[in-house]
């Protein structure tokens, strides 16, 4: 109720100032956060800062507060990295084994949960496919849940250090995955008409095509629909920067 009905106001008030927005913001959080510390409360402080941000994510203002954070933010998940690394034993080959055996079952749960949503709903399978390898690690979310259950003695230390070992082999794979994600996807057409003797063809990326698609290679700036502020933009470049025009793809859709 009093996110609903008299931050707003707040928020109002201060909006003439982004400065004393974003320190109003972070009292808000960290009130919440002293607040779930209260007995008659009961919640943990991860938890009332997840609610405090589902709160200030409500109002016009998040994109400014999420700005001016950014390196706030980003320095306090360094350090909760930094004091997970702590937790972590001396590594043994029963963990890592797991590890790489749970990162084994979410790269192939990845492609029921989203190659087979994305082809449900009229997707075709090379954008189900890249999407697939794009998205294969797991979110650090997991870790602040993993950290929180092990607080609460529902899980063991092991399972916090598979998970971090997981988490570790996960996001070093992909960041390969993602940058050979087409040649991936080539190798896996390949290899799926070996065995089934059909399956999709092999569509290369559109940056790699010849002929039409060579004037495409360097078109990097990329504005997704075209209307008034992208038509002042384009028209600022014609007469200021004209060679970036060259370096400009449009994508709109307009239904006619």
């Amino acid at each position: 109720a009093y996110a609903k009905f008299v931050m707003p106001a707040v928020f109002l008030y201060a909006s003439k100032s982004i400065e004393l927005m974003l320190i109003i913001s972070l009292a808000w959080c960290f009130f919440m956060c002293c607040l779930a510390t209260l007995p008659f409360i009961g919640l943990s402080m991860e938890l009332a800062a997840l609610i405090s941000g589902v709160a200030l994510a409500t109002f016009p203002y998040s994109a400014e507060f999420n700005g001016k954070i950014k390196y706030i933010r980003d320095f306090f998940i360094t350090l909760f990295f930094v004091g997970l690394g702590m937790q972590i034993p001396l590594p043994s080959v029963d963990a890592i084994a797991k590890a790489v055996l749970v990162a084994l079952v979410v790269l192939l749960v990845r492609w029921i949960g989203i190659f087979a949503v994305v082809n449900a709903l009229g997707g075709d399978k090379r954008l189900a496919s890249v999407s697939t390898i794009n998205l294969s690690q797991i979110s650090e979310f997991a870790l602040v849940i993993c950290s929180l259950g092990m607080n609460y003695k529902h899980i063991t230390e092991e399972t916090l250090v598979i998970l971090i070992w997981t988490f570790s082999i996960l996001a070093i794979s992909s960041s390969y995955m993602i940058g050979y994600n087409w040649t991936i996807y080539g190798m896996l057409c390949r290899a799926c008409r070996k065995i089934t003797r059909r399956g999709p063809a092999v569509k290369a990326d559109p940056a790699e095509m010849p002929g039409e698609g060579e004037d495409h290679v360097d078109r990097n700036i990329v504005l997704l629909g075209f209307h008034k502020i992208a038509a002042m933009l384009v028209a600022h470049f014609e007469h200021h920067n004209p060679h970036l025009l060259a370096k400009l793809h449009v994508i709109d859709f307009h239904e006619h």
